[in-house]
């Protein structure tokens, strides 16, 4: 007898047979147990990880929106807690200040006097 001939055969005997109901409850049961088992092995940081790259993958374009906003919200965030350098102001390269030499940010601007204004309009160009 060929090979294809047996397969035949052995369909035709299984074709009437069918298990019992008992078979398809226990069976449901069984699957619902292996999976409450599998959801208990996996720990909460891959489940988290799942659940949004699954929440990620659903938004769309929207996801653009959110990361930009995202990224520009840490950017602010970053700006805000940066530490601030001193307030004193940093010489050119390669200038050099002579002792007792007044720099501009030591220049203190006053107002003219009332007298002087007028002098001053009539210098202006």
């Amino acid at each position: 007898m060929s090979e294809p001939q047996e397969v035949q055969n052995l369909l035709r005997l299984k074709r009437y047979e069918q298990p019992s109901e008992e078979y398809f409850d226990d069976f449901l049961e069984e699957f619902h147990r292996r999976q409450r088992e599998d959801l208990m092995k996996t720990s909460a940081r891959s489940l988290f990880v799942e659940r949004l790259t699954v929440w990620f993958r659903e938004l769309g374009m929207a996801k653009w929106a959110y990361g930009a906003g995202l990224a520009y919200a840490a950017l602010m965030v970053g700006f805000v807690l940066w530490p601030k350098g001193s307030h004193e102001p940093m010489a050119a390269p390669g200038a050099t200040s002579l002792p007792g030499e007044r720099t501009l940010e030591a220049v203190d601007f006053h107002k003219p006097a009332s007298g002087d204004e007028e002098e001053l309009e009539r210098k202006e160009f």
